[in-house]
C-alpha cells in the first residue's frame, strides 16, 4: 500500500506540504493528485460482452492487401510490430493499445492564473473501425491535474499505466 509513503516511488518527490491550519497547526496536504483508473478491468470487460468480445480479433479476420488505410492494422507501424514481435503478432486476442494524451484548459478566468488538466486515454486497436475511435471504447486511464503541462515528467505520471500492462 502506497498510502504511507511519504515520497514518490518514481521521482521522490516529497507527496505532502504541510499547510498551516491555524493556531500553529499545520496539515500534510497532497502536493499534486493523479486520478488513475485501472486498465486491467476495463480490458476484462471487452471479452466478458459477448458483442466486444466477438469483434477483438477483427483485424485479424479482416487483413487488407490493397494499399489503402482503413485501420491501424493495415498501416506499415502495425506491419512492423508484427515482424518484431511474431509471438505477440500470431495471437489475435492479443490486446493493441493506442494511447493518447492531450491537455485542455478546464475553465477560463482573466484573473487567476491558467490551469490545466491532462487526460490519457487509451483505444483496442483490435476492433473494427466504426468502433475503435467511439465513445464505449475510448478508456480513460488517468486524469493529470495542473497547473502545468507535465512534459518531461509525463513518464512518472504514466507509470501507474505501464505497470498494470506488464
Amino acid at each position: 500500500d502506497d498510502s504511507k509513503l511519504s515520497e514518490c516511488k518514481f521521482c521522490y518527490a516529497p507527496r505532502f506540504i504541510p499547510r498551516r491550519t491555524g493556531m500553529g497547526k499545520y496539515k500534510d496536504v497532497p502536493a499534486k493528485r493523479m486520478f488513475y483508473f485501472p486498465i486491467v478491468p476495463r480490458l476484462q470487460r471487452l471479452y466478458a460482452s459477448t458483442e466486444s468480445a466477438a469483434e477483438m480479433t477483427w483485424h485479424h479476420k479482416n487483413k487488407n492487401n490493397s494499399n489503402i488505410l482503413r485501420h491501424p492494422s493495415d498501416g506499415k507501424a502495425w506491419k512492423h510490430f508484427d515482424d518484431v514481435y511474431p509471438d505477440f503478432a500470431r495471437e489475435p486476442r492479443n490486446v493493441r493499445l493506442g494511447l493518447c494524451a492531450d491537455g485542455f484548459t478546464p475553465y477560463i478566468q482573466a484573473s487567476a492564473s491558467p490551469y490545466s488538466c491532462w487526460p490519457i486515454i487509451v483505444t483496442p486497436y483490435n476492433l473494427p473501425p466504426e468502433m475503435c475511435m467511439t465513445k464505449p471504447y475510448l478508456l480513460l486511464r488517468c486524469l493529470i491535474p495542473g497547473p502545468k503541462n507535465p512534459k518531461e515528467k509525463i513518464g512518472v505520471y504514466m507509470q501507474p499505466l505501464i505497470d498494470d500492462l506488464q
